[in-house]
């Protein structure tokens, strides 16, 4: 039983029974068979008498007819059967006459080879009646012997006797019978593994996979795992097991969460609570504190820590001798005690009550010790904050809910000048002025609402109808329950800032130098016009101002010139406006006009005009007379914009494009101009990165002798490929980058790649021409430049000219001339370009260090059918010859005009003709067209 015990009832179930199936199988292979093999003899031993009575009957009838045939068919008929293995009718003197076998005919019974014995044949005639014999030894068979009668005709039919014989062979049925058991018992046993097998799925299904949800659940449960369950549903024992079991997991697993839920909640409690809570034995060692104790004092050592560890002396016997009574008197206790907390000494509230055993026994004290330190301290602020609220200069009323007045101090009645008693019980509209409309207030209230507080300015009225500006701010009031229980406001009297703002509004919202509105103050106007625009639908114009040469007066006089100019123009801007209107200084020497209700072009063209007129007119600065101009872009509200950063751009759009027009001129805002100046900030980006992702490059433009066409040196050419705007022109960049620092830099980065260039096998014996922009001349020395070039690379000096426009020489002459001069004592030529399109001046040719005068194109262009043309250029060709100089004509591109510049003496000649301008790896030998 202890070896059943231990395999699981759902592997001994289902293994009983096929035990049981093949025990049964065997059981009866055992007795059935043998069962069966005597039954079969029994059979065949009656079949045989019945055989041999038939026979004996049948024999005698025949012979009496004397029909032998019909005996032998009789025989063959019986010995067809296969249990009949030899059939013998033997005659009285002991032959054969007829036979299962023909050959056995004839023959003497003594002679046939069959096995009975010879007591069978003296057995049948001792008693003249059938007699049975089984053989077993070396063959399994059943002889039968039975008597039979036959006339003898040779002897007066005197009846003779004769014996048949009939052998069975049991084992010819037996194994027939025998081979079918087998077959049947092998059926049997394959339905009964069949059977078993299927006994053994159901009973797996049915029982087994029940027990192991039952088995498996028990063991979760004693794991303390109580969210398992069987799900089993039915009425038999084992689902209503384990249904049962279900339950009582149920009831497991709520009484489980119940005191996980107890527990957790009580260690949040210990956790979260305020104050110290914990348990000590009666010997007053520590057994449970919580998270408040051990931040306070420690954690206690398990051992058995006591008051004395965690806290010095006379405060551990105090707390001790406390324990002690409660003890004694199995009383709570409740009592104020102070001591030191990390060097800070604190105030506490301690309860002490004894934990008493079903025993009714004293078994520990748990302490629960309140910090009110901080209580007590505020207690005292709060006396200290009804000081303040007396004694304070602000002025403070507390309302209630009804928004009532509760309270005021001291200082309020002073600023108000309303009393004390006529004040409580009034709502503080008391003191509303007229200065604020509802709009304002509801905005307040609304953030009270929402924020619980707010803060601003406003005017109020005095009890004496005068107003005044205080700075007001409302706090709301809620009571334990967070319900809004009144407000707290703080007035300050600001009448004294207020003045100070206005003496300081005019030093902050006004320029300093020429005392117009400045840049802030142009903001603020600017805002109040969109938001009139907005609201009103009310028109109105802005002008942009720039002077035009003002930087040249800040060189050429000084600093101080300048400022006396900017004070000149604002008054002369106040004089062409209206009272209306507003003039404002952005900045340096930009200047705006705002001119409201100016639903006209016609209205700012009027005063542009004016305005122009005006500045266009000399001042007289330090006894020098100086003349300036200016360029207005103009734009109108809303046309041009409703949104201040959209109307300034525009304007100033309208400035930049009224200034290239030729200055000295106005522009409205279009948005083509736009466009081009969207463009152009675009292009003055690209150049700051230009060099940097190296995008620049050089081409090189020859120059040729023109008579031998030979070529005699190079213009150096900038390109710029940008990643973003792709190829761009140097007509469209050059003039832009004019306007920037970054000219500087290409210029010298041109310098060098030039002076890099220079070593190549194309460029040897040849002059390379470089092209200094106007500007350049006033930003920096670039003879020092040059000069610091040449001897870093080894150049000749002969090898480098520089090329300048007549512009450059108008725009400042001295300062050019200076430099120029430097170049060509370096033993730099020096070249004037496009010469004829400026202003061109026979003072400048005669005082200026120059070795070539270039032709501008566009004189050569038509030479072939303008004669003013021709004559031009004749004319400048024996001047520079007069004057010691070579020309060089540009833009030479027919062979007509090669020949009519080389028939009047020009030098050299320059132009697609020969070769357009193209990378220094593009120039080989043969260099030119012609």
């Amino acid at each position: 039983m202890s070896l059943i015990n231990n395999i699981p009832l759902r592997r001994v179930i289902p293994a009983t029974i096929l035990v049981f199936a093949v025990v049964m199988l065997v059981l009866s292979f055992a007795v059935i068979k043998p069962f069966v093999g005597e039954l079969l003899y029994q059979n065949l031993e009656s079949g045989l008498r019945s055989t041999l009575n038939r026979l004996q009957g049948t024999t005698e009838y025949l012979l009496s007819k004397g029909d032998l045939e019909g005996v032998r068919r009789e025989v063959a008929a019986t010995s067809a059967h296969i249990e009949v293995k030899n059939l013998l009718m033997i005659d009285a003197s002991g032959k054969v006459v007829a036979a299962s076998q023909l050959s056995y005919v004839g023959q003497l019974i003594n002679s046939v080879p069959i096995h009975y014995e010879s007591s069978l044949i003296d057995e049948v005639k001792a008693g003249w009646k059938p007699a049975y014999h089984r053989q077993q030894q070396g063959e399994n068979t059943i002889y039968g012997a039975a008597p039979y009668l036959y006339p003898d005709t040779e002897n007066g039919f005197r009846e003779r006797r004769g014996l048949v014989i009939l052998e069975v062979d049991i084992d010819r049925t037996l194994n027939q019978v025998y081979r079918r058991l087998d077959t049947l018992f092998m059926w049997v046993g394959i339905a009964v593994v069949v059977l078993a097998g299927f006994s053994w799925l159901l009973l797996e299904r049915a029982v087994n996979r029940r027990l192991v949800r039952i088995t498996d659940t028990v063991h979760r449960l004693a794991a303390e795992d109580f969210s398992h369950r069987t799900l089993l549903q039915g009425k038999d024992e084992l689902s209503m097991l384990g249904q049962t079991l279900d339950q009582m997991a149920d009831r497991l697993e709520q009484n489980r969460y119940q005191l996980v839920q107890a527990n957790r909640q009580m260690e949040n409690i210990l956790r979260f609570i305020p104050s110290m809570v914990y348990i000590k034995d009666p010997e007053g060692r520590y057994r449970l504190v919580n998270e408040r104790f051990v931040q306070v004092l420690g954690e206690p050592d398990e051992g058995g820590t006591t008051v004395f560890d965690v806290l010095p002396e006379p405060f551990a016997s105090e707390i001790a001798d406390h324990d002690r009574r409660v003890l004694e008197s199995r009383e709570a206790r409740q009592f104020h005690i102070s001591f030191p907390v990390q060097g800070e000494m604190h105030n506490w509230f301690m309860v002490k009550f004894p934990l008493v055993n079903e025993e009714g026994q004293v078994y520990a004290i748990c302490t629960v010790a309140t910090d009110v330190t901080e209580q007590e301290r505020n207690e005292n602020l709060a006396r200290i904050a009804q000081r303040v609220f007396e004694h304070t200069t602000e002025g403070i009323m507390i309302t209630d809910a009804e928004n009532r007045i509760v309270d005021v101090n001291q200082s309020l009645v002073e600023m108000t000048g309303y009393t004390r008693d006529q004040l409580l019980g009034q709502p503080p509209s008391l003191q509303r002025s007229d200065q604020q409309d509802a709009g304002f207030y509801a905005s307040m209230w609304k953030a009270l609402q929402t924020q619980g507080k707010w803060s601003g300015e406003l005017i109020n009225q005095r009890a004496d109808g005068q107003y005044y500006p205080v700075r007001l701010s409302i706090s709301t009031i809620l009571n334990r329950q967070g319900e809004r229980d009144g407000f707290f406001g703080i007035f300050q009297d600001i009448t004294e800032e207020k003045k100070s703002e206005r003496d300081l509004h005019l030093l902050a919202y006004h320029d300093t130098l020429t005392g117009l509105f400045n840049r802030t103050e142009f903001m603020r106007i600017l805002a109040d016009a969109l938001k009139r625009g907005e609201r009103y639908g009310e028109p109105f114009g802005l002008l942009f101002i720039d002077l035009d040469l003002f930087k040249e007066v800040n060189d050429s006089f000084g600093h101080a010139a300048g400022d006396k100019l900017l004070c000149q123009v604002a008054e002369r801007l106040r004089g062409c406006l209206r009272e209306t209107d507003h003039a404002f200084r952005l900045g340096g020497d930009e200047f705006t006009v705002l001119l409201p209700k100016a639903g006209h072009d016609s209205d700012l063209t009027t005063v542009a005009d004016k305005l122009i007129e005006q500045l266009r007119e000399p001042f007289l600065i330090e006894g020098q007379k100086i003349q300036i101009g200016c360029s207005i872009g103009m734009v109108s509200y809303p046309r041009d914009g409703s949104e201040r950063d959209t109307l300034l751009g525009h304007a100033d759009a309208a400035m930049y494009f009224a200034k290239e027009q030729g200055r000295g001129r106005y522009a409205f805002f279009d948005p083509q101009i736009n466009a081009r100046n969207q463009r152009v900030m675009k292009i003055k980006t690209g150049l700051n990165q230009a060099l940097e992702k190296q995008e620049l490059s050089l081409v090189y433009q020859p120059r040729v002798h023109s008579e031998s066409r030979k070529v005699t040196g190079y213009e150096a050419l900038l390109r710029w490929n940008s990643e973003e705007l792709g190829s761009v022109s140097p007509a469209e960049f050059i003039p832009i980058a004019e306007t920037t620092e970054v000219l500087g830099q290409m210029t010298a980065w041109l310098l060098h790649q030039v002076a890099q260039d220079l070593s190549h096998e194309v460029m040897r014996g040849k002059q390379v021409s470089i092209n200094l922009s106007p500007r350049q001349f006033q930003t920096g020395n670039w003879a020092a430049t040059l000069k610091a070039t040449i001897e870093q690379y080894r150049l000749r000096p002969d090898q480098l000219c520089i090329e300048v426009t007549e512009n450059a020489l108008v725009e400042n002459f001295q300062a050019t001339a200076a430099q120029l001069e430097e170049m060509q004592a370096l033993g730099v030529e020096v070249a004037i370009d496009d010469f004829g399109t400026g202003y061109s001046s026979l003072e400048y040719l005669k005082r200026l260090p120059i070795d070539y005068l270039k032709i501008d194109r566009s004189f050569v262009r038509d030479i072939e059918t303008d004669a003013d043309d021709r004559v031009i250029v004749e004319t400048i060709i024996v001047l520079a010859h007069s004057l010691g100089l070579q020309v060089v004509a540009e833009g030479v591109e027919t062979s007509a005009q090669a020949e009519f510049l080389q028939a009047r003496g020009c030098d050299e000649l320059q132009g697609y003709l020969f070769s357009a301008p193209r990378p220094l790896s593009e120039h080989g030998e043969q260099q030119v067209k012609i």
